[in-house]
């Protein structure tokens, strides 16, 4: 069973930003995760992410905890709820459920955003907290703290954290690391 499952967003890759490094510090600690690489590009849909995600079903329980990014908040929830999964926390960096207003990103990201009640997942997972930075130039502020009030998540607040990427010096993310 996995402990911890981490997800990339949008054209994204578990090798880039803070995803080896986090895979790197829990596994020292003794956990067992799961990086996966999630289809991108054209392959970018809720239907392909789900096919990942469905071949390691079988290793993901009530104490396995979800770290995602971006995109990939929107696509758990929908997922955990599709199949009614409950997991131990879900730690949302960056997330967001709507329309950005950038073309390129809004058509990739379009299927991830069903029309649906995304408030039932907060009976799926002990706790959920989401990292929300107030410098991010892709997901504006406003569209994550959305997110964290239908989920009623927990939000912490990070300062000229831009995206959470490498772009914006995110190759470790210690306050991620102390928080878990």
């Amino acid at each position: 069973m996995y402990d911890f499952v981490i997800l990339h967003g949008s054209f994204g890759s578990p090798f880039e930003n803070w995803f080896p490094w986090i895979y790197q510090e829990l596994t020292k600690q003794g956990y067992k995760v799961l990086v996966p690489q999630m289809p991108c590009g054209e392959e970018q849909n809720y239907h392909n992410w789900s096919k990942v995600l469905n071949s390691y079903i079988h290793l993901i329980n009530n104490h396995t905890s979800f770290i995602c990014h971006s995109l990939s908040p929107a696509f758990i929830i929908n997922y955990l709820i599709e199949n009614s999964i409950n997991v131990n926390k879900l730690i949302f960096v960056a997330p967001f459920y709507q329309k950005l207003g950038n073309e390129e990103f809004d058509k990739v990201n379009s299927s991830f955003i069903l029309n649906k009640d995304i408030s039932s997942v907060k009976e799926l997972s002990n706790s959920i907290t989401c990292f929300i930075s107030d410098t991010d130039p892709y997901v504006p502020n406003s569209a994550s703290q959305n997110f964290a009030n239908a989920i009623g998540a927990n939000v912490i607040m990070v300062k000229n954290a831009g995206h959470f990427n490498a772009e914006a010096g995110y190759t470790k993310f210690e306050l991620l690391l102390n928080f878990i």
